[in-house]
């Protein structure tokens, strides 16, 4: 924002994003102190939406259905990893009495991306062979399956796209971060696995301002986000993270969720990764990329995590794997 002073006539910058919307303000002139007066109009929302900016983001965290709260099950397995005490045993008990979420879980884990040595046939053998976190990625998966596997008309992208990506995201971030930094596997795998989840929130909303979203999309080659903070004042990135503080998700996920798609060089590790991850994930699952903006990677992500040009191939192929394998053991 420009502004003149009525003084001296000089015309300084304004870094209009530190005043709210509708507040009028008086700051004195670096050069003579003549007050000058700073007014931010409130902006209208695009026609079709019920509010714009902070508004319509408090009401949709508030109202929006299109995210559950976090599964039981997903959250009683948090509890069992968190507590030291705990082992296979009560990972197994935690899902023995969801003989269907059980029945799942056990066919993920036989299929051919583990490659287990012999068959399981009960969650704690499963755990017993694999690890307890092991199981609860799994239990993580098939519980948000659902959630995750629904077509969004407003983006056009359809039900498999959405959830194909996702866990090609979840087994690449892993990967990523097993092979640069270790601590972060386990929020690695929760935080790829849900870092699209924003779409599913707004979804109904881009519905509302299809022709404005698609015409971003063809002649200005926007991104997602740029295109929603345009109609919006915000992204899918930072619903979800708001969201997901619902959920009691740890504070390392929630805002790697948020920070995946900034260009900042200071974010977070796990932030680099989730990018790095949705990137890979993209281009091994062919996913829709309608402005041919959104497989384009910030070379500051591979370069903060040393990631080579194979490592990242491999990274791919393997994520691709896990894919297929999972998705053909849930049917």
């Amino acid at each position: 924002m420009r502004i003149t002073c009525s003084g001296c006539g000089k015309t300084y910058n304004i870094d209009d994003k530190k005043i709210p919307e509708g507040r009028r303000i008086k700051v004195p002139c670096p050069g003579c102190q003549t007050p000058m007066v700073v007014e931010k109009t409130r902006r209208e929302p695009p026609a079709g939406l019920p509010a714009h900016g902070k508004d319509l983001l408090i009401k949709i965290i508030k109202e929006s259905k299109a995210l559950p709260p976090m599964p039981e099950v997903m959250s009683r397995a948090m509890t069992v990893l968190n507590d030291r005490n705990s082992g296979f045993n009560e990972i197994g008990e935690v899902i023995k009495t969801d003989q269907a979420l059980a029945t799942r879980v056990l066919k993920i884990a036989n299929s051919a991306y583990y490659r287990l040595s012999v068959p399981v046939s009960t969650v704690k053998q499963a755990a017993a062979i694999m690890g307890s976190q092991a199981i609860s990625d799994l239990i993580t998966v098939v519980s948000t399956s659902k959630m995750l596997g629904k077509s969004l008309t407003g983006y056009r992208i359809a039900s498999h796209h959405i959830w194909e990506h996702s866990l090609a995201s979840a087994y690449a971030a892993r990967l990523i971060a097993e092979l640069k930094v270790p601590t972060l596997a386990n929020d690695a795998f929760n935080a790829g696995l849900i870092h699209d989840s924003g779409l599913l929130i707004l979804d109904p909303f881009i519905t509302m301002v299809n022709d404005a979203f698609n015409d971003m999309m063809k002649k200005e080659h926007a991104t997602f986000c740029d295109a929603e903070k345009k109609l919006f004042g915000f992204t899918h990135a930072e619903v979800a993270s708001l969201f997901f503080q619902k959920w009691h998700l740890p504070k390392v996920q929630t805002e790697a969720v948020r920070l995946q798609h900034a260009q900042n060089d200071d974010k977070s590790p796990l932030a680099h990764i989730i990018h790095v991850a949705d990137i890979i994930a993209m281009r091994i699952m062919e996913s829709p990329d309608p402005s041919g903006t959104h497989s384009r990677i910030h070379p500051k992500s591979v370069e903060k995590l040393c990631l080579s040009l194979e490592e990242m191939e491999e990274i791919g192929a393997t994520a691709k794997e896990a894919v297929i394998s999972v998705t053909r053991s849930l049917g």
